[in-house]
Order: structure tokens, then sequence, then C-alpha cells
């Protein structure tokens, strides 16, 4: 698009209240809402003058325009030159977005649609709706630079929305909905897209998508006149839309959300430490073959570590022969998914070369004398413990405790590990359980049955440890007290139903990190226990296929992403010593929530 001031615009004169009122359309030509278009440039008068702002990725035009138009501002007119052929018999409407503005106080004209048909009618029908967070229930909100569109296809087919823009289109607003105007009695499937690749097709394994599992029929059910009862995303201040959107007309709600990863490849090879190869994975990896090239080891030369989800391998090098050399060249055997979308495992041969740090420069004042400066005594290489908890820290009734090594673990002494409780004024020993994790080469659990309000003592003597290098860990000890009983509160949630397993979760902050969850398959009651005094927002899963989380959807198998529901009150707070009921209606059908009273019992 070329944008372009022709005429010179006179300076803005100061005093008097602020001009609110946004550019009010005048005429055009064509007219708009004409017939029979066959017109190649479109010229937008307005009764101020104006300015143009991004209007390159504002327009758009449904049904979509592949070539966009040459845009251009000619003082209180906006001229469109097409530069494609149009359709034929179809009525398009142009969305200039905000782009179009008055020229001193930038507001907007953001209602304004220019309509016309290439046929001998306008096409009347208008359908409305809203896109949502499958996850959280949010829209994008303000903030989101990829614009979501949704789009109704009249090819019915479900590979439609990889390989062709849809008929009609909508952009979504920043609380999520849109509204498809001027549209043809037909039958269409709908999909919603934020369209990172800007393309108006689905072709990215990241982009968020909705879709609803009925095809949407569209007849005079759908021919409206937009009044002051009929609100839609256009005719609504925004502020409503934040505050009321349920006054908003919708005629569906989809819901947003990001498939699975289904194509496996490799993303990432490192060396960044000298004994040890890093290999990343998209999905989950079964298993790799690996083998060292131009050199082969007398025996076992690594130790394998991998993620908790098994996407990421570490192979710690065992053979200081490896250790020592900048480059290795290894053969791998891996999967990866082909052009057919099958799993096929590949040769590649890869190099990884260790880099050395690189050392400061020297400063100018060491530099000033040409005495050699006395070598340092190499330190004594040793393996570092460290725990989750800090000394004098506050260990939590359902913690446990967590080494974690700075090498692989090859063997340890419980002997030397010493677990103590303060008891007046003595220490006791305290007995205690010791776990290897089962993924992580580095990581071991203690257990024991915690006390409340107690003081413990965590001694690790030199040499309890062993690395895989033959390297002993030094000597650490922590000190810490486990809390009060009587601090913690407890939440008992009672459900009217249950349609499904659900998962009731305690939630904290902005971005909803979780505290805490309970699965709920028999009764009707969900306590959540130990739950420090502090504000919650509280949120359940319906989950459908039972298996303790949130599940996303996948659109060729027509799945939808697992419903999530909030409960009426935006947090609920808790306090120590107390147990808060709250009562839940689950609407089957509309899945409306019903205001309950909040009790609250001190816990004896």
């Amino acid at each position: 698009m070329l944008f372009e001031h022709c005429a010179r615009i006179p300076g803005s004169i100061s005093g008097g209240p602020k001009d609110e009122v946004p550019p009010r359309f005048v005429q055009s030509v064509p007219p708009n809402y004409s017939t029979g278009f066959d017109a190649k440039r479109i010229n937008i008068t307005f009764d101020e003058f104006l300015q143009l702002k991004d209007a390159s990725n504002q327009f758009l035009s449904s049904p979509p325009i592949m070539k966009k138009p040459e845009i251009l501002l000619y003082s209180k007119t906006v001229r469109v030159t097409l530069k494609e052929p149009l359709l034929p018999d179809i009525t398009y409407t142009f969305d200039f977005g905000t782009s179009i503005t008055d020229l001193n106080e930038g507001n907007v004209a953001s209602e304004f649609l220019y309509v016309f048909s290439t046929g001998d009618h306008i096409d009347s029908l208008t359908f409305t709706g809203r896109v949502l967070n499958a996850f959280n229930m949010k829209p994008n909100g303000k903030d989101d630079k990829v614009a979501t569109w949704v789009g109704l296809y009249d090819d019915l087919s479900d590979s439609v929305v990889y390989r062709q823009p849809p008929t009609y289109i909508a952009r979504i607003d920043p609380y999520g909905f849109f509204t498809l105007s001027n549209i043809r009695p037909d039958t269409f499937l709908i999909f919603a897209l934020r369209d990172m690749g800007g393309n108006l097709i689905f072709d990215m394994p990241a982009e968020r998508i909705a879709f609803s599992d009925t095809l949407i029929v569209m007849d005079q059910r759908y021919h409206r006149i937009p009044d002051s009862l009929f609100f839609t995303s256009r005719n609504t201040p925004d502020s409503i839309k934040e505050k009321q959107p349920e006054i908003v007309h919708t005629d569906i709600v989809l819901y947003q959300f990001e498939e699975i990863p289904k194509r496996q490849y490799r993303m990432a090879y490192e060396r960044k430490e000298p004994n040890m190869l890093r290999f990343v994975y998209s999905l989950p990896v079964d298993s790799i073959g690996i083998e060292m090239m131009d050199y082969e080891p007398a025996e076992k030369w690594y130790e394998l570590e991998t993620s908790a989800n098994s996407d990421t391998l570490d192979y710690w090098l065992t053979d200081t022969t490896l250790v020592n050399q900048k480059t290795l060249t290894v053969h791998l055997h891996s999967p990866r998914t082909d052009s057919l979308n099958l799993l096929i495992f590949t040769d590649d041969t890869l190099r990884l070369t260790y880099e050395e740090p690189r050392q400061p420069a020297p400063s100018r004042r060491g530099q000033r004398s040409n005495e050699p400066a006395p070598k340092s005594r190499p330190a004594v290489e040793t393996m570092t413990i460290t725990t989750n908890m800090k000394t004098g820290g506050k260990m939590e009734l359902t913690d446990r405790m967590q080494l974690t090594a700075s090498q692989p673990i090859k063997s340890f002494d419980l002997s030397k590990i010493i677990l103590q409780e303060q008891d007046d004024t003595l220490k006791k020993p305290v007995a205690f359980t010791f776990m290897r994790d089962s993924i992580n080469v580095r990581k071991a659990w203690m257990d024991w049955k915690l006390k409340e309000d107690t003081k413990y003592f965590l001694t690790i003597d030199t040499m309890s440890f062993t690395s895989i290098y033959g390297v002993f860990n030094d000597s650490t000890g922590i000190n810490f007290t486990t809390q009060k009983e009587d601090y913690y509160s407890i939440l008992e949630i009672t459900f009217d139903t249950i349609p499904c397993p659900l998962v009731v979760q305690a939630l904290k902050g902005a971005k909803e990190d979780l505290v805490k969850q309970v699965t709920l398959t028999n009764g009707k009651v969900a306590t959540i226990d130990y739950l420090k005094p502090d504000k919650y927002i509280i949120k359940i899963i319906y989950d459908q296929n039972g298996n303790g989380k949130w599940d996303t959807g996948d659109y060729l198998k027509k799945i939808q992403p697992e419903k999530v529901e909030y409960f009426t009150e935006p947090e609920v707070e808790t306090h120590s010593n107390v147990k808060i009921e709250l009562q839940w209606s689950l609407m089957a059908n509309d899945r409306k929530e019903e205001v309950e009273e909040v009790e609250e019992t001190v816990i004896l």
C-alpha cells in the first residue's frame, strides 16, 4: 500500500472543548451499498481532515482480496484503487479497522464499512460471536500483536482451512467479539485463526485455532437491522464490552486452542560443557541411537539424563578421553516426521565443539608490572549438593526434601547423611527414606514423617556422594523449621452435580500459577487442604478423559479442548485455621453459575 498527503492540511486551532467526535461519512463514489459494482477506484469522503494509521494492516476485505488495494489520502477523502478482479455476484465489505482518524485528536471512524455488490442485490445476513482462550476463558486482549480472524467457508471439507482463505472474514476485537456482515444465505464451515503467517491459511503448528462442531446455516433468522436493542461488537462501546460482555449479542462462542505439535524433529544440539552433550526434540523421544565416530570407547561412555517430558536428552560423558577432546563427531539415529506425516528414523553425523569461556581482559593496573603473576594452586574438584530448602527457612508440611548434585550421582553413603530434630535442648536423630530420582541422574529425595513447628538439622558430610567422575561432595548443612498445622486453611467446595470427573484448582496471581489441585470423581465435595492464608482463583476442568489435567483440542479429529469454568467470585480469600465452604452450581446446558453464600467455619 502507498500513502500520500496531496494537499496542505491547515493546523489545529487551540482552545474550546476537546473534540471527541469521530469523522463522519459524507459520500462516496461509487455510492456506499452500490449494486452491479465494476469500478476500479473508490473515493470515500468524510466531514473533516483525516490521517491514515497502519492502513496496510488494518484494512480487511470480506471476501478476502489477496492483492491489497492501494490506499491514498487526499485531505478529507480516502481513495482506494483495486489491484485484482472481483468475484461475481457477491457482496463485499471493506473494513478499515482503526486506520481512518481525524487529523487533530485521532478519533477513529471505527464503525464505518464500505459495502458493495458485484451482483444485483446486497446480501444482508449478519453473524456474530466471540472467541475466547479455551484454557483461561479470556480474550486475546489489546497487547496481542497477531491478528485473529473468524472465517466462513462455503467449501465444507475439513482440509479447506489448510488450502485457501475463507469466503467471508471478520477480525476479532481486543475483547474477542466479531461481526460477520453482508453474508448470503448458504451453509458454511466456521473457523478462527490467530494468523501468525498473515496469509489467511492455517499452516503453522503454533497458530491458535477454534472451530465449531456443527455447520452454520445462514438463513433469514440472521437478517437483522442493527438498532439500540441489537448490540454487536461494532456498535458497543469498549467500556461495556469489557465490563458487561454479556450484553453484546453473540450467535456462537468459539474456544481457541493450540494443538499439540505433531511433527517430530531435532530442534537443537549443543555442548556447553566439556562433559555433556545435549539433544533437544520437538516431541518426547522414546529412544535414539548414538555412536562415537573416530573413537571406540572401551565400555559404556555416558550416563543419560532426560527432561521431565522426555524431549531433552543430556548425555554425561564418562570417558575422560572424550571429555578432553575439543570437538566430538557422533552418529545419531533419531526420529523425525517426514513429508507424509509418518514417523521415520534418520541417520545424521553431527559435530559438537566445546568452546572455553572467554577470560576477561586484564585490568590496566595489572598490566603495569612486568612481573609474572604467581601461579595459584589448582583447587581440588568437588561436587556440590544443594537442597530445595534454604537454611533458616520454613518447610511446608506437604513438601519433600530434594537433593540435587552438580554431577550425575554414581553412589552414596547414607551413614554420612544425618537428619536431626530439636527436642527441647537436645538433637534427636530422625529416620528417613532415601530415593534416587527415576529420571534425573543428579537428583534424590528424602522422606520422613514431618512434625509440625519443629526445627530440623540436615548434615551432608564430605564423601556422602560420589559422581560418575569419581568426584566427592564437599560437606554442607542446613537447618529449617516446619510450618504449624493451624497456619493452613481448608477450602471445601460442594457441587450440585458432577457431569464428569472434575479437576478443581486453586490458582494465584495474574498468571494463574497452580498452587494445588484435587480430582473429584465420586461424591460432590472437593476438599483442598493445606492452603496458605491468601487469595485464590478457583477453577475447574471438565476432565472428560479422566487423566487429571487439561487437554487441548484436535481439529482434524474434531476434538474440542476440555472445557473450564471459574467460580463466580474472582478471588476467594482464605484464613489460617479456617475452613471456607463454597456452593457451586454447574448448569449442564448453558453452564451459567449461580452465586451462592460463602460460609466460614473455624477449624477445631
